[in-house]
């Protein structure tokens, strides 16, 4: 007796598209989020050392810079015990368009200013006679200028071509003060982007720090990592409980790692 042959059932194309379109958009995710390799030679979380300026040119360069980032009301914020979310740098300078010497040394005389106002409330934190020489103020600056953050993106040998980079200067409840830069970087540079696939954080050392047993340069820890954020603002303000943490009980490693 020869078996029955059974009858193939048509594929039915209106039936397959639900499973068709699950298996485009299956694979658009997978790819959406592979994981891609760091920019450079970058790892998720390195070190980085900069030296402090050599010289009056050079210190005179970096109060410029200072000056500039100042002057776009909107790169430097602060995070302190009293203000807990970021806020602009409340430093005002007069310029006609240009960046002078004299400027960049206002900027930085206020800065001592701002400071000084801060610590104040924090027993112990300023000493008043040795204000004159508080070597702070001037690491502060050395961070917030161009030349540590451009050295760090050529020795890690990614493009310096940041986007939306922005400085957090915070300051905790005993008095640490520590600067963290942020920024958007890219492994391939796109006409007209206004964010990078990828994040930077670069967080220095605490600047207050009085005793550095005569070493001329200041130690950072930075991480990098994939994002699929594309404002800054938004990215920083993910980490915000981890800095009031650092800045309430001076528990600065989660944030360090994050």
């Amino acid at each position: 007796m020869k078996p029955t042959k059974g009858k193939l059932s048509r594929i039915n194309p209106v039936e397959m598209l639900p499973w068709v379109l699950a298996v485009l958009t299956l694979i658009f995710l997978i790819r959406a989020f592979r994981k891609r390799p760091l920019p450079g030679r970058l790892k998720p979380k390195g070190r980085f050392v900069h030296e402090d300026p050599a010289n009056s040119e050079a210190r005179e360069e970096r109060r410029r810079d200072f000056a500039r980032i100042v002057n776009t009301r909107r790169d430097i914020c602060v995070l302190t015990s009293s203000a807990r979310t970021p806020t602009v740098l409340a430093i005002d300078l007069v310029s006609d368009g240009s960046i002078n010497e004299d400027l960049g040394n206002l900027a930085q005389a206020k800065l001592k200013l701002w400071l000084e106002g801060e610590l104040g409330e924090i027993p112990g934190a300023v000493d008043r006679h040795a204000a004159s020489q508080w070597a702070v103020v001037d690491r502060l600056v050395y961070f917030i200028s161009v030349s540590p953050v451009f050295d760090f993106l050529i020795q890690s040998r990614v493009q310096p071509m940041t986007l939306q980079a922005r400085y957090l200067l915070m300051v905790s409840s005993t008095g640490q003060i520590r600067v963290a830069w942020y920024a958007f970087a890219t492994d391939k540079v796109v006409p007209g982007a206004t964010s990078g696939p990828f994040v930077l954080k670069l967080v220095s050392e605490d600047l207050s720090s009085g005793d550095r047993g005569g070493r001329s340069y200041s130690e950072f820890k930075y991480t990098a990592n994939q994002t699929r954020e594309t404002d800054m603002d938004r990215l920083i303000a993910k980490q915000i409980p981890l800095i009031l943490k650092g800045i309430d009980a001076d528990a600065w490693d989660a944030y360090l790692k994050a």
